[in-house]
């Protein structure tokens, strides 16, 4: 193994040399409903992101036609009650707000989910569309993420991608290509 000891390390050497917790430890998000529960009463969805989709390998291969065929449009799956509950069916487009920005995604209704939880596409464009941009920022999930300081890892130095908190809604205006 490529570590200081040439062992398999749950306890990380290297960790604790710059001064961290050198054992894998369980730490509540930085936004969540345990860690910031004002936020939650506005925002009651966690959003998990980052879903891999084969034949797509994160941005790449959007712009071949037949995979593009076989999943043309980025999904948010949601719990059947979330949807009741929302005003949400299949297919409808869905637009995902979080406190820095919005995405809109299609619904796909999933009962194999918590219905606390949303998940959403990652590396979404759409290289049908003209200009340099190709709706880039149209559904890209990243909208969403936190990216500041405070809320990265404070060992890793990575953001929380994978676990926020959002609203849903249904968005006819979206569905026509303007904004929610």
């Amino acid at each position: 193994f490529s570590t200081p000891t040439g062992k398999f390390e749950l306890y990380s050497t290297l960790l604790e040399k710059w001064g961290h917790d050198p054992l894998p430890q369980f730490r509540e998000p930085p936004e969540s409903p345990v860690s910031t529960p004002e936020l939650y009463m506005d925002y009651p969805y966690i959003l998990i992101t980052g879903r891999r989709l084969p034949g797509f390998f994160h941005t790449e291969n959007r712009q071949i036609r037949p995979l593009r065929d076989l999943h043309p449009e980025p999904i948010l799956e949601i719990h059947p009650e979330v949807a009741a509950r929302e005003g949400i069916r299949e297919g409808d487009t869905v637009v995902v707000e979080s406190p820095r920005g919005w995405a809109r995604f299609k619904a796909r209704i999933f009962q194999g989910m918590d219905p606390r939880i949303v998940s959403a596409e990652h590396a979404w464009w759409f290289p049908e569309e003209t200009g340099p941009e190709h709706g880039w920022d149209r559904s890209n999930v990243n909208m969403l993420t936190a990216n500041d300081y405070d809320s990265c890892d404070p060992a890793m130095g990575a953001t929380p991608v994978r676990t926020l908190l959002c609203r849903i809604r249904p968005n006819a205006q979206a569905a026509r290509g303007g904004n929610p």
